[in-house]
């Protein structure tokens, strides 16, 4: 039977949540549904007295699946009407079935339709979208009675931080967390709330790996930051020892490894345990933040979140501190031509050397926090303004821009266009300008941009990622110049197909539609109109293309164009930070919207 393995599973969850429950599974196969509509290509489109419905055929389990669709996306993200319902050999059945007997029978006909051959591979998936699914249903239930909070017109960078309840709303498994005990969810989880004090190693100069393209080393900026927050400990002051300060987590996996024990044992490096100020888990789950710290500790946890294990490699930590000091030459420029536009560094890093191993388990990133004090008003990740909201409310963008329409006496439709077009300037037109003019593309998906707002219109961008960014191979001459020897210790140089790939999928694919269907999804504005000023910015650089970039090209020429498949990536198990550019995930060929509704 279908729902062998799931009934039990189902039945608890309901039992425990109820309408929480229920909430979570739709979200769950919504999702999942979206992602297996735009990687497989099936499902046909009928139009029935002014509503759309959708049929699934799953030819593998002789019947299709049924689906009223309230909302049919131009950017590829449906809203569907639930329950569902299942038409087999027996015709058309009830719509009792419960969503997560849907995905499984999507899972399984994905199987089939890719030909993935071990079962394993499907069961696996499926428990992983199980296990996101709980996780969704406890934050719904947790976070009810925060509705003013998550979708008010007024907030913070804290807040939007920690509002991501369903996460990406493209991925089969959102928040499948695997290496988060149960019990210490609530103090390691954004969406809870979570808040602990970063656990701190203090290490002998000899073993320590550091860089910094500060006027302070990264030793010094640690403990100057303790001094600030008066931290009673005698460790702070100058001398032959930096402290490191890792994610609970993080420390807990350093801890068990037997050349750690080794260093311990030879007073080369002591655990000092928790010390000072509360941090707060931020929507990376891995980068924490407090409002006056001046640097956001991002480390390493032992925890799958999507598609990767959240691991910091060395040459990440290389290319943070890189990318700072090419932001100091020519290239910082960007942000003289566009002055709304910035990039958050990470222009420091420590850890300590472990014998024989790139990585030791102890590296660290210290990110820039511009947002402390009165700087983290009206700040908002992009993901948090689009995020589907709770049953019987509505997003942070619809509040926002419902709210600018009665005040200015307009339409939704025309503020909406308002204020895509300053989002336009100050976020894609600096990106694409980096990319034709040095050949830098930057990773900038919804959870890696933050906009600040003024009077509930976009004013500021940020971007930030010490990861996302690929050097394209042409521009390597020319980067050179501006900074020798970069790339050398990043790895961050790649062919320039492989750039123009992930940039239009961060950017164009991720973001910028993803933002136009939160616009469309909330009944704002229709996406095809947004859609239009989306192509006439990418229109505008056109002069400034720089070959053999075909990024802008294909955009505006080309019916269907790679994206990346998060639904492939994940049923195959690939870890997309581990293993070259050209394999870390799948990619499959989608509609373009820019040429075929525009």
């Amino acid at each position: 039977m279908i729902q062998d393995g799931l009934l039990e599973n189902i039945q608890t969850l309901e039992e425990k949540g109820g309408d929480s429950y229920r909430t979570a599974a739709r979200a769950t196969l919504q999702s999942l549904l979206n992602s297996f509509l735009r990687e497989t290509g099936l499902g046909e489109w009928r139009e029935v007295e002014g509503t759309w419905v959708l049929e699934v055929p799953l030819v593998s389990q002789g019947g299709c699946i049924l689906v009223t669709v309230k909302h049919k996306s131009l950017t590829g993200r449906h809203l569907f009407q639930f329950p569902l319902q299942w038409k087999g050999s027996a015709g058309l059945e009830d719509a009792g079935e419960d969503e997560l007997v849907f995905a499984r029978r999507l899972v399984l006909e994905l199987g089939h339709f890719v030909k993935v051959g071990s079962p394993d591979r499907t069961e696996d998936l499926l428990q992983q979208i199980e296990e996101s699914c709980a996780s969704i249903e406890q934050f719904v239930a947790a976070r009810d009675g925060d509705r003013d909070q998550l979708y008010g017109f007024d907030g913070d960078f804290l807040t939007a931080e920690q509002s991501l309840l369903f996460g990406h709303l493209l991925h089969p498994t959102p928040k499948c967390r695997d290496g988060v005990p149960a019990s210490m969810q609530g103090v390691f989880s954004p969406e809870l709330k979570g808040q602990f004090q970063l656990h701190y190693f203090r290490a002998h100069r000899s073993i320590v790996r550091e860089d910094s393209a500060l006027e302070i080393t990264a030793t010094e900026w640690i403990k100057s930051d303790l001094r600030h927050a008066d931290v009673q400990t005698p460790y702070t002051e100058s001398d032959e020892y930096t402290l490191i300060p890792l994610h609970p987590l993080q420390a807990e996996e350093v801890l068990a490894k037997p050349a750690v024990q080794k260093l311990l044992e030879a007073g080369l490096l002591q655990d000092l345990g928790p010390i000072g100020r509360y941090y707060s888990a931020t929507s990376s789950f891995r980068t924490m933040y407090h409002p006056e710290s001046p640097f956001m500790p991002k480390g390493s946890v032992p925890v799958r979140i999507t598609n990767s294990v959240r691991v910091n490699l060395f040459k990440e930590l290389e290319r943070g501190v890189e990318v700072s000091r090419m932001l100091q030459t020519k290239v910082g420029e960007v942000s003289e031509r566009y002055p709304a536009f910035a990039i958050v560094r990470d222009p420091a890093y420590v850890s300590i050397a472990l014998e024989g191993q790139e990585e030791s388990g102890f590296e660290v990133v210290l990110r820039q926090n511009p947002f402390q004090g009165k700087q983290a008003q009206q700040v908002s990740l992009v993901a948090s303004l689009v995020q589907d909201p709770l049953p019987g409310s509505e997003s942070r963008l619809s509040t926002i821009i419902r709210q600018l329409a009665k005040q200015e006496d307009r339409t939704t439709q025309a503020v909406s266009l308002d204020w895509f077009r300053l989002y336009l300037n100050i976020s894609l037109k600096p990106m694409i300008w980096l990319y034709v003019t040095h050949g830098i593309a930057l990773e900038a998906h919804q959870q890696n941009s933050v906009v600040q707002l003024n009077n509930g219109y976009p004013q500021r961008y940020y971007y930030r990622d010490n990861q996302g960014y690929y050097f394209c191979n042409s521009m390597k001459e020319h980067l050179n110049k501006q900074l020798p020897g970069i790339g050398d210790k990043s790895h961050t140089f790649c062919d320039d197909a492989i750039a123009d790939e992930r940039f239009r999928y961060y950017v164009i694919f991720n973001h910028l539609f993803g933002l136009i269907n939160g616009f469309g999804t909330a009944g704002l504005a229709h996406e095809r109109e947004l859609l239009r000023e989306l192509r006439s910015v990418l229109a505008e650089f056109l002069p400034l293309n720089r070959e053999p970039s075909i990024f802008l090209q294909s955009l505006l020429t080309e019916a269907k164009i790679p994206c990346k498949a998060n639904l492939l990536t994940r049923l195959y198990d690939m870890d997309e930070l581990v293993g070259s550019l050209e394999n870390q995930s799948v990619y499959v060929l989608v509609d373009n919207p820019l040429v075929l509704e525009v």
